[in-house]
Formats: C-alpha cells, structure tokens, sequence
C-alpha cells in the first residue's frame, strides 16, 4: 500500500502452535510463530519470546529471537535442536534451551515481544495457573 508516497507494508506475527508432546521435555517441545503480514520481519532487530511460569505473575527474562519469518511463513522455536530432530525429522529455525518459553508443559503464559517491546501476541493470562 501507499500512502502519500511511502510505502507501508503490514506484518503481523503471532503465536500458531505450543506443542509439548508426550507431555515431556525430552520430546521437542516448541512454539511455532506465524506471520500473516505482506513483509517479511526480521526478528534479529529486537523481537523477542517470554514465558511466565505456572501461576507466576512476573515473567521470566525473555530470549532474544534471530531469523526472519517471511511473509505467510512460519518460524519454529524450540527447547533442544538435538530432541526437536530426533522427534519431528527436520530442524527447527531456532532452539532457545530448556526452562525458557519453548519448554513449556501448557499451563503457563507465553508471549512475543516486538522490537519495541510490546506484546504482539499472549497465550494465557498472566497471573493464573493454566491448568485445566
């Protein structure tokens, strides 16, 4: 789109898929971002992924992502390259290590940050235990 002779194009990232297979982190847990914008975005220039755990109501320190997503794409972020592999058969575009946002079990809140530190998109309620 143009407006008033810039160009503006739209990106919009969210969260598409948390997988905690076999309900156990020895199984390639993940969190797969989707970006429905018409631009690729460039996650190296400050986005991030935060996880708080359980009940908890401050979060813990977020990963700094890398890689871009393209436009329609998708953007896997796992918790070990080596048990994402051994799971699913290819790599995932980032591994960000265990007790972080890609580890999680399902019950607790995850969210991406852009660049500006906002939040793009949140699975739970911070503050409230998942369960059930």
């Amino acid at each position: 789109m143009v407006i008033f002779g810039i160009s503006i194009v739209s990106a919009q990232v969210f969260i598409a898929e948390i997988t905690d297979p076999q309900n156990s982190s020895d199984a390639g847990r993940y969190v797969e971002l989707y970006n429905s914008g018409s631009a690729d975005v460039d996650l190296s220039t400050g986005w991030q992924i935060q996880r708080w755990t359980n009940d908890n109501a401050d979060p813990q320190t977020p990963s700094d992502l890398t890689g871009t997503i393209p436009a329609g794409g998708f953007y896997i972020i796992c918790n070990s390259a080596d048990k994402f592999v051994d799971t699913y058969g290819f790599e995932a575009d980032q591994s960000i290590g265990t007790g972080g946002a890609a580890d999680s079990n399902g019950d607790d809140q995850i969210a991406i940050l852009n660049d500006s530190g906002e939040i793009v998109d949140i699975f739970g309620v911070p503050g409230e235990d998942g369960s059930g």
